[in-house]
């Protein structure tokens, strides 16, 4: 009796094994795929250096593999944008975000835009304790077959800093600051990661960080943005043909609104024009203020209706702090919670349908003046 007991519960051991090897058959290609034997294949060089770039910054900053299970750092790069030796740089955010644990669905690995010939730079930023890692890699030392992990940081990284760039520490330390700008600490992308890193550590939504990589950096024109596309959202949203924008007085904003509406010239969705001084003081009193026009299509009526709008910035309370920098971080953080109020800074000047037949794209043609168009110009 005991040994038939005992070959029971063997052959369900067995059964229990063998259903656990198919599990396990079925995980290992989505989680190693990498070559057709599945067997995963080892980092690329690009991997590598990024990978390399998180370890060195947890590093440098005291940190061990730990802190990436803490949620508190958020992972900077212009990798995928910037070419290095002509060769794509993308491979190294999935090296970054895998050390610092970093993700885009936390909204903690920031991709920011830059010109393909830009140096390739890489920063950790904690949030709990406000310190920073900036590197920025020596490109001419990378080449095909470089043994990344016995290359010394030192040599495979031109620039390698380290300072605390909560907002707090430098609103209190105005001239030590200074003195690093002075310095170019992390290569000119000083504001950059600023601005961008306290605005996430400060709870700035995803669709808002999207706008932050997309300008390149965080300033008080891409918060105008974000507050037209916010009050479109709820005040004017577009229908089943989407906006069509017509900006009569760009800034910073467009960027925003491009990133987060998707309207775009290549998809005929987005015009602009840039009006001298001369050209706005024709515009009437009641549109002084005027920066764009926002139509959206009746794809049942094939109609278009549209506002114009104005934008105000806020009284922020800033207090002078010497320093421009740090006077647009405090206005950046100020707006980053005042996201959702929208209608405190934006005015609806004019409501209107265009004619029948009538699309935006023929008051975008040149030589047309929509201002004029509206009635918003004055004669002359």
């Amino acid at each position: 009796m005991r040994g038939k007991k005992r070959s029971v519960i063997a052959g369900l051991h067995f059964i229990a094994w063998v259903a656990a090897l198919a599990a396990l058959a079925c995980w290992l290609p989505a989680a190693h795929a990498a070559d057709k034997t599945g067997t995963r294949k080892a980092p690329g060089l690009w991997e590598s250096i990024g990978a390399k770039a998180g370890a060195d910054a947890l590093a440098m900053m005291g940190l061990d593999k730990a802190a990436a299970k803490s949620g508190n750092l958020a992972a900077l790069s212009n990798a995928g944008y910037a070419e290095v030796n002509g060769a794509s740089t993308m491979e190294a955010l999935d090296g970054l975000s895998r050390v610092a644990g970093a993700s885009r669905g936390r909204n903690t690995l920031l991709e920011i835009h830059s010109a393909p010939t830009s140096p390739l730079w890489f920063a950790v930023f904690d949030k709990a304790s406000g310190m920073c890692a900036y590197l920025e890699l020596d490109g001419p030392v990378v080449e095909e077959g470089l043994n990344v992990r016995k290359t010394p940081a030192a040599k495979l990284f031109k620039t390698r800093s380290i300072q605390n760039i909560s907002a707090d520490y430098l609103y209190s330390h105005v001239q030590e600051f200074k003195e690093k700008l002075d310095q170019k600490i992390f290569g000119g992308n000083e504001f950059r990661i600023i601005g961008i890193a306290n605005a996430v550590a400060a709870g700035a939504p995803p669709y808002a960080a999207r706008a932050f990589e997309f300008h390149d950096h965080y300033c008080p024109g891409v918060s105008s943005g974000i507050a037209m596309v916010n009050y479109l959202k709820k005040g004017f949203p577009a229908k089943e043909g989407g906006y069509f924008i017509y900006s009569v007085s760009p800034w910073c904003k467009e960027d925003a609104m491009l990133a987060i509406l998707n309207t775009t010239p290549g998809k005929n969705s987005y015009a602009l024009n840039y009006p001298t001084d001369e050209d706005k003081a024709k515009w009437k009193p009641e549109a002084k203020n005027a920066c764009t026009i926002v139509y959206r299509e009746d794809k049942q009526t094939k109609t278009w209706e549209g506002r114009v709008l104005g934008f105000k910035f806020g009284e922020t309370g800033c207090p002078d702090y010497g320093n421009p920098m740090l006077g647009k971080l405090c206005s950046d953080l100020w707006y980053v919670h005042h996201m959702d109020e929208a209608e405190k800074f934006i005015t609806v000047i004019k409501e209107f349908k265009l004619p029948e037949g009538v699309t935006p794209k023929d008051w975008a043609r040149p030589g047309v003046d929509p201002m004029e168009k509206l009635g918003l110009r004055n004669a002359g």
